[in-house]
């Protein structure tokens, strides 16, 4: 790599634990996926995902828990580049291999040594199910403080992004929802919807009066609302005491919009910082 890039990044300078966030491009179906993975500092990572693929039949889909163990390195020459060598384990007992090229995309001071904070992660070959190139996105959580339902607490909003499918079917949408600190959350969400033709489309607004949501210690939980669900990860938080105040979120749906067939993802932030 060229020495204008290099920046001092090793592997003992990524390290801690981070969120995971998957989406897959190209593929025949969409796919995306939640997790968390641990890096040691020392060269070795381990941690889980549940991928969103396509399932047994027509618009059904599939949750897969996968258990992660492996090798890492960043480059020795400072670039920030780096690879993976993985190994899935699957519910049924199989595993799987899974190479990645990654890139540091942001690093800081800690205790004076350059950490990683966050980074994307290439996938060589394409997933199985969906036919997928992969790329992840990691981000590096905080070390004070621990998860909990008291993570989410105000108003948070972002855009919603329908996968999978091409006009007149794509769906896009925006939405705000207010979390209470203790499980329950309200909502509001406005979606951009095919009409009665091609070329015409339709606003509708869709309120969500009440609902609830979970969050394991990881980061990673659920949304519970009636008219679907939804598994989350925690991308951004921040210590606030003994707790780690979600700033922003990325969840995907755990079935396709009917109306669309698309699958929805999207980072989500909290508003008032």
């Amino acid at each position: 790599m060229s020495p204008t890039i290099s920046e001092q990044l090793t592997t003992a300078g990524f390290k801690g634990r981070y969120s995971i966030t998957g989406i897959g491009w190209g593929g025949q179906t969409p796919m995306a996926s939640v997790g968390v993975l641990g890096f040691d500092g020392k060269g070795r990572v381990s941690g889980r995902e549940l991928m969103n693929v396509p399932g047994p039949g027509i618009a059904r889909r599939s949750l897969s828990s996968l258990s992660w163990n492996g090798a890492y390195e960043v480059d020795p020459d400072g670039s920030g580049y780096g690879s993976t060598e993985l190994a899935a384990s699957l519910p049924d007992g199989s595993t799987r291999k899974v190479r990645t090229t990654f890139l540091i995309t942001r690093a800081s001071m800690m205790g004076g040594e350059v950490v990683v904070q966050e980074a994307s992660l290439m996938q060589h070959d394409p997933e199985p199910a969906s036919g997928s190139l992969v790329m992840y996105s990691v981000f590096r959580q905080p070390d004070e403080g621990s998860f909990s339902l008291a993570s989410f607490r105000g108003i948070y909003a972002g855009p919603g992004l329908g996968r999978g499918s091409q006009l007149p079917a794509a769906a896009i949408g925006i939405g705000a929802v207010n979390f209470n600190g203790a499980g329950r959350f309200t909502g509001v969400d406005v979606q951009n919807l095919p009409a009665d033709s091609f070329a015409h489309r339709r606003i509708a607004t869709f309120d969500t009066p009440e609902a609830h949501y979970t969050v394991d210690e990881d980061g990673l939980g659920m949304i519970l609302a009636p008219n679907g669900q939804a598994h989350l990860v925690i991308t951004r938080s921040q210590p606030l005491g003994d707790v780690r105040l979600c700033l922003e979120y990325f969840f995907v749906t755990n079935e396709l919009l009917p109306l669309t067939g698309n699958l929805v993802t999207t980072f989500v932030t909290r508003r008032m910082r």
